[in-house]
């Protein structure tokens, strides 16, 4: 028979991609044990990934502060909170250092944690009670669930989930008002770009999309992007190409806004990233661009969404780029109007009947 926990800890130390493909694991968390109290720990800035999800009791964000000395020591204070909760099991979802000493010193008498295809010796392998073997030819949310059934149970659900409450649905209404737009309308949201600018495609060619969204299909194309200097001027690039189809709201958004207003979209079309898990899992019909990432493993999770990926012999190589320099990939940069125009049309198709999608007269 499956053990009984009463206080347990998720421990997901990433970005905010890799938080929304573990929340499958907290429902079946709060399925198998419905009294126990789950807390997760997760790096400051993707907690709200997390706000408003019933399966959660408590989150945790680590932050990172300037200064070796000041850091250290709010690393230990932060540790020794952790430690003080007494949690009964620890699943490190991370799979490095940092995790793993954050599951031992909870001083939780079971630690689970997954096995690296090579175990060393000294590594940190000796800090868990319990490894749990991975399987890379699966989707990472699979994978993550793994947890579930070495714990002896099987997951409740498999489908990532991502909630906004209504006064953040009305914040992200006042925004949009700022723009012209209302939430009503039917827009799409464009993250065409990304900090790791080997996952970029042509501001030409999203310029063009933003029109043919426009003129087309009478769709407001909606251009968001991260914090950094480089994306928020790709976007203005857009912006401009595109005479005036694009709303620009680089720099506009908290993640908190960003998640009601891709909930609320007819049609997202990004780069893989954050907000493309973020649209999978609020069911928002995806388009994703993919270029030397492996989509078998890190694609949009769910029935029906499209990804466009050349099929050229060298893809995915998985590498940081075409020369592993984290600047450039030709298999995204090549990607044509054409191609994403086709898995648009394909997602227009598959949602007609919904309504979502109507040609203006």
């Amino acid at each position: 028979m499956p053990d009984t926990f009463h206080n347990i800890l998720v421990v997901k130390l990433k970005s905010i991609g890799d938080v929304i493909i573990i929340t499958p694991v907290f429902a079946s968390l709060r399925h198998c044990y419905p009294e126990a109290r789950i807390t997760a720990v997760v790096n400051k800035g993707t907690e709200g990934i997390l706000a408003n999800n019933p399966h959660l009791d408590n989150i945790l964000p680590l932050r990172r502060f300037p200064g070796f000395f000041r850091d250290g020591w709010e690393q230990f204070r932060f540790l020794r909170d952790i430690r003080r909760q007494r949690f009964d099991l620890v699943l490190e979802l991370t799979g490095n250092d940092r995790g793993a000493f954050t599951g031992y010193v909870s001083g939780a008498p079971r630690r689970l944690g997954f096995a690296s295809k090579k175990i060393k010796k000294f590594d940190r392998h000796v800090l868990y009670t319990d490894l749990v073997h991975s399987n890379g030819a699966t989707h990472i949310v699979h994978d993550q669930l793994r947890m579930i059934e070495y714990l002896g149970h099987a997951p409740v659900t498999t489908e990532p989930a991502v909630f906004w409450s209504e006064e953040e649905y009305e914040s992200c209404r006042g925004i949009l008002q700022e723009k012209g737009v209302a939430m009503h309308d039917r827009y799409a949201v464009i993250h065409p770009t990304l900090f790791a600018r080997y996952r970029e495609w042509k501001s030409e060619e999203c310029a063009a999309l933003c029109e043919y969204l426009h003129d087309t299909w009478n769709i407001r194309p909606i251009l968001v992007c991260g914090t950094t200097e480089s994306e928020r001027k790709f976007i203005e690039r857009v912006e401009q190409l595109s005479n005036g189809r694009a709303v620009n709201l680089a720099g506009c958004l908290s993640l908190r806004n960003l998640i009601a207003l891709i909930g609320n979209a007819v049609l997202f079309v990004g780069v893989d990233s954050g907000p493309m898990h973020i649209a999978a899992a609020a069911k928002t019909p995806v388009v994703a661009l993919f270029g030397p990432q492996n989509q078998r493993r890190w694609g949009p999770f769910g029935e029906g969404h499209s990804v466009v990926q050349k099929s050229w012999e060298c893809v995915p190589c998985r590498k940081k780029g075409c020369d592993d320099d984290g600047l450039w990939s030709r298999c995204l940069q090549e990607l044509s109007l054409g191609e994403v125009v086709a898995a648009v049309e394909l997602q227009i198709k598959r949602h007609a009947e919904a309504g979502l999608f109507t040609k203006p007269s």
